[in-house]
């Protein structure tokens, strides 16, 4: 009778190990944020919110996420993209953003989204996407784009257009969103809706009801949730369509393999008697 409840104790312990195994779309987000000086707020919505966000993209089990930050515009002086942080948790992403600032007045978007993607020229800081991860571009900006030139500035020698930066979003086969400035014209419109993303509505983001905040980063993270998946179900082939099988912390095998072990004991001392 004994060894029948071990047994099936067993049965059942690799029964959630195989359940707590599951394969996951691995994706690589980059958060592109405008540091003008409208923007304070809303850099603080981003970093007080990234985790609600992470929670609920990962909270199905179907996607594991990693969260990259690039700043523009910080100064009319130099309104050069500059990496905050690698890809990183949310709560190390939380800590970097920090380092955001509201002083700009000019915002080169089309650069920053290329420098997001490892593009401009002599770029030195390189986001260490992962070769199997789906990646998504999401730009946050109250600005249309503003061309910059000089140093530092430019992809394969030219001023960053329109039509570069959707084709470093095909190259890289990226996802393309935007949370932009719902009074205001804009060209990243239609970039977006290239790039299987959506644009959703700065003003909301902006607001100092966290209640109003909250509602949006649900509905912004279970639509990125959606389009990460559709991304894979449109392209199966894509190497970062081909999940990868994470499992559940190694207590499921240590406890199959100790109540193995009572078996194993069990059974000797029922043939040594």
């Amino acid at each position: 009778m004994i060894i029948k409840k071990l047994s099936a104790a067993l049965v059942l312990c690799f029964a959630l190990f195989s359940t707590h195994a599951q394969a996951v779309i691995l994706t690589d987000i980059v958060f592109v944020v405008d540091e003008s000086g409208s923007m304070g707020n809303v850099q603080t919505n981003l970093r007080n919110n990234i985790g609600l966000f992470a929670s609920i993209l990962e909270g199905t089990g179907q996607v594991s996420a990693q969260f990259g930050l690039v700043g523009y515009g910080a100064s009319l002086s130099s309104s050069k993209p500059r990496m905050l942080t690698d890809f990183t948790d949310p709560t190390t992403f939380s800590t970097a953003a920090q380092n955001l600032v509201a002083s700009g007045g000019t915002e080169p978007g089309y650069l920053a989204t290329a420098y997001a993607l490892n593009a401009v020229d002599g770029q030195s800081n390189l986001f260490s996407y992962r070769s199997n991860a789906v990646k998504n571009i999401i730009i946050l900006t109250d600005e249309d784009n503003d061309t910059v030139f000089g140093s530092g500035s430019t992809v394969g020698g030219l001023g960053v257009t329109e039509a570069i930066v959707d084709q470093l979003l095909t190259s890289n086969n990226a996802l393309y969103n935007g949370v932009l400035s719902g009074g205001a014209p804009n060209s990243y419109s239609q970039l977006i809706t290239d790039h299987s993303g959506t644009v959703f509505n700065l003003n909301t983001f902006n607001s100092t009801d966290q209640q109003v905040v909250e509602n949006f980063v649900t509905a912004f993270a279970n639509t990125k949730l959606q389009e990460t998946l559709d991304r894979c179900q449109l392209n199966p082939n894509d190497p970062a369509c081909n999940p990868t099988s994470v499992s559940e912390p190694s207590s499921f095998a240590l406890l199959a393999l100790g109540l193995a072990g009572m078996i194993s004991v069990r059974l000797r001392k029922m043939k040594a008697a």
